[in-house]
């Protein structure tokens, strides 16, 4: 049986109601455990919080980070947890996946740049609410690029990409 492909999601405390909006989105039925989604509200009372979340970023196989000007302003996500999925892009362990959630100057999505955003380019999740759209607008994009690059990992694992 073929291992499920990690997902890491990174998002700022003070986003947790787009996280909310996403949490449907990373559910994955079929194929059967084609995906183990982790985040930090998996995070039990008592855990040395910091040594699981270090645990799960050399795992994971997918950095799929909401990114906002909260997300850019969190020391622990820039230190730690940016810096950790970089490497691993590097070396080809991990696909970075940006979620862009609002929109945002390009100057400070600068280390995002290289990576083709969701739910598209030059459009933020926000943006699919504005003149009478709607948030779920834009699940269908955000869903089409979860599985594209579950797919991509899927290629690399079996070495054809």
């Amino acid at each position: 049986m073929k291992q499920p492909v990690r997902i890491f999601v990174s998002y700022s405390h003070l986003d947790r109601d787009w996280f909310g909006k996403l949490s449907p989105l990373l559910k994955f039925d079929l194929p059967l455990h084609v995906a183990y989604v982790w985040h930090d509200q998996e995070l039990k009372a008592g855990d040395r919080w910091e040594k699981i979340i270090r645990g799960e970023l050399e795992k994971m196989d997918i950095f799929l980070c909401l990114i906002s000007y909260q997300f850019k302003a969190s020391d622990f996500i820039r230190k730690v947890e940016v810096r950790k999925a970089l490497q691993r892009e590097k070396t080809k362990k991990t696909v970075i996946v940006p979620l862009l959630i609002c929109d945002m100057s390009e100057r400070d999505i600068k280390k995002f740049k290289p990576f083709n955003p969701l739910p598209a380019w030059g459009r933020s999740w926000r943006s699919y609410e504005q003149n009478g759209g709607a948030t779920m607008d834009a699940h269908r994009p955000i869903r089409d690029g979860l599985w594209q690059a579950i797919d991509k990992v899927q290629a690399l694992k079996q070495g054809r990409a």
